[in-house]
């Protein structure tokens, strides 16, 4: 009876996971009139009811039996039935140093870029109303809006009784590569959608919410929307209402038993030999259990029954990668010729491509893989990774931002939204981004505490709000996990600026230099640094020339002019502190009040410069105070007619 009553609750925890809440129903009940007295019965139930009223008491009823049961506590905190108390609020996570060995990347190769018209601020969502509970209709962004308030907020839950099971998020599709792959050939010619435009997006438009609450952050996403999203079906299945034997191994294969699946398999084949699927089938439960040479054998007799049943060729392409790379993406091109539409194939290679940094690779297939109609929210926030480290910073916002929408329980997104909001921030200059990207790195950081990538774009977002002491925390949380994360130096670099400390930020700079790629917001603060370490000569001539240079073939106009007012306000700066070169101080000012997108402060700034130095306003101090010899310290001879 006990082994009975056992498979009985697997068989409702299988069907709560994938989503068969009718059948989950139908098991639970049967389980609670055997025994009402017990607490996981309840929670589970709690789990596929309608009604937040049913869902309260089941869970109150779970809490009734076990008085201690965090999972029923938890439920009834977020339907708002029952207020946590202070022990329940966990303490701040403390991470442990760890060292990473970073492997290097594989050298990508240049692909021409085509025009692609940016898609611009229409897929932003709306401005929220007054009530933060009143989801707008319309576009797929704007459910955001509604399903993540919902997860501050808390109006049902789906799934209480995943507490127990999910420590994370299970793939939507059958199976994973186990290992990535080496280095990949050499990519296409295909054109690169070109760069966009980037529009600063209004104030009015931006997401604000809530964080998930303190005493919540162990609770699994799925838990704070009112319904899962729709599994995607498993790739490749085809019902076979004769074999019994088949859907009781598909059944075990989603459950990860896979020697029982196996077995399955086998009973259909001592049946009928005729089935690729069943060959297929069982080629993935040997993947999955490490047995590859003998799945790519099972998946050549599928291939011999029906060379053109896409889905073995994915199979096959999974088992290769870590053998023959080559085999492995042919066999992942010819599953996409026979369904240009195969999402699984596109999520495969879009992992491949991320695993190896081929930027460019990533957005021409997926891409594609939109064209085809395969649209789905783990490939938009691929493709928000792409555009990121492609510097095209509009492309990524937006499909970070849609992407999430369509699944706000996938956690990969909450990263994507904050990164692009804050390389938004930072590539227009605009400080009032890095407010909007606090909530979602704060979400992600909570459930994934040990990537340095959400610590490091959390801490940039609270150096940029001001929030100086926990911005350093958080900062030296990325440096703990990661020695030799560049992002995170950069940002400590520019708090210890602001803080004065103008030493420790050298330090911090020229380490940002070390481990990551040459940037304008890395020239700027490294010259900007340097100035104030009286460095006047190496901040002209090693940051402040190349990026003018740099700055002046950027496209966008609005970027343009930003980075160059900032820049020659920097110059003017340095020539002003040496009274030999005041003519030029007062030209350089002049330069940055003539570009019309130059910062509005920026531009104040200059003004005022510009009258104190021409004898219009009253005269000060300039920066840097300490007046520099004329030893050739500073700078070199002034031009007498410097070009813009």
């Amino acid at each position: 009876m006990a082994n009975e009553t056992s498979s009985t609750l697997t068989e409702a925890i299988a069907a709560v996971r994938t989503g068969d809440r009718a059948r989950a129903r139908e098991l639970l009940s049967r389980l609670l009139r055997a025994e009402t007295q017990n607490a996981e019965y309840w929670i589970w139930m709690s789990a596929v009811v309608d009604l937040p009223r049913e869902r309260i008491y089941c869970l109150e009823s779970a809490l009734k039996i076990d008085p201690t049961n965090r999972a029923a506590m938890r439920g009834l905190a977020i339907l708002g039935a029952r207020r946590p108390s202070d022990k329940e609020i966990p303490q701040a996570v403390r991470m442990p140093k760890r060292v990473f060995d970073l492997p290097s990347a594989p050298v990508e190769p240049q692909v021409e870029l085509e025009k692609k018209t940016d898609p611009g601020p229409a897929l932003l969502p709306p401005k929220p109303t007054a009530s933060p509970f009143k989801a707008r209709k319309g576009s797929q962004v704007s459910r955001l809006l509604g399903t993540i308030i919902f997860a501050a907020f808390a109006v049902g839950i789906v799934a209480v009784g995943a507490y127990y099971l999910l420590p994370g998020f299970q793939p939507r599709y059958l199976g994973s590569a186990s290992t990535l792959p080496p280095p990949s050939p050499t990519a296409t010619d295909t054109p690169l959608p070109g760069t966009p435009t980037a529009t600063p997006i209004p104030a009015a438009t931006r997401i604000i919410r809530t964080p998930i609450p303190t005493e919540l952050v162990q609770t699994p996403l799925a838990l704070f929307i009112a319904a899962s999203p729709t599994p995607t079906p498993i790739a490749g299945y085809m019902p076979h209402p004769s074999y019994e034997a088949y859907q009781a191994g598909i059944n075990a294969l989603v459950r990860g038993e896979y020697e029982t699946a196996i077995e399955f398999f086998d009973q259909v084949l001592s049946l009928t030999t005729q089935l690729p699927d069943v060959y297929y089938f069982k080629g993935e439960a040997q993947r999955l259990k490490g047995d590859i040479g003998t799945a790519i054998g099972t998946y050549d007799k599928a291939a011999n029954l029906d060379r053109d049943y896409a889905p073995l060729y994915l199979g096959r392409g999974r088992a290769l990668l870590e053998r023959n790379e080559s085999a492995a993406l042919q066999d992942f091109n010819r599953a996409l010729e026979l369904d240009p539409g195969f999402i699984e194939v596109y999520l495969e290679l879009a992992s491949y491509n991320q695993a190896n940094k081929l930027w460019q690779r990533q957005a021409i297939i997926l891409e594609d893989a939109l064209t085809q109609g395969a649209s789905t929210p783990r490939i938009l926030i691929y493709l928000s990774e792409a555009y990121l480290n492609l510097a095209r910073y509009q492309f990524a916002l937006n499909y970070a931002l849609e992407g999430s929408a369509d699944d706000p329980t996938m956690l990969e997104g909450y990263l994507a939204v904050g990164r692009s909001y804050v390389a938004f921030g930072v590539n227009i200059l605009d400080p009032s981004y890095f407010s909007t990207a606090i909530w979602p790195l704060q979400t992600y950081t909570a459930y994934a505490p040990q990537d340095e990538r959400g610590w490091g774009a959390l801490g940039r977002a609270l150096v940029g709000t001001g929030q100086l002491d926990q911005a350093l925390e958080v900062l030296n949380i990325a440096l703990e996990l990661n020695p030799r994360y560049a992002p995170a130096y950069l940002a400590r670099a520019i708090l210890y600026a602001q803080r004065g400390q103008f030493n420790e930020a050298r330090t911090d700079a020229f380490e940002a230099q070390r481990y990551g790629p040459t940037t304008f917001d890395l020239r700027l603060t490294t010259a900007r640094i340097l100035v104030n370490t009286r460095e006047f000569q190496v901040a002209l001539n090693d940051y402040l020339t190349p990026a003018i240079s740099d700055a002046k073939n950027i496209e966008n106009l609005l970027v343009k002019e930003r980075e160059l007012g900032e820049l020659y306000a920097l110059r003017g700066t340095i020539y002003e502190a040496n009274p030999e070169n005041k003519s030029d101080a007062i030209i350089q000012w002049n330069w940055v009040l003539s570009l019309e997108n130059a910062r509005p402060e920026t531009k104040a700034l200059a003004q005022q410069h510009v009258d104190e130095l021409s004898g219009v306003g009253p005269t000060r101090t300039v920066t840097p105070s300490r007046t520099p010899t004329q030893s050739g310290v500073i700078i070199g001879t002034p031009s007498t007619t410097p070009t813009p």
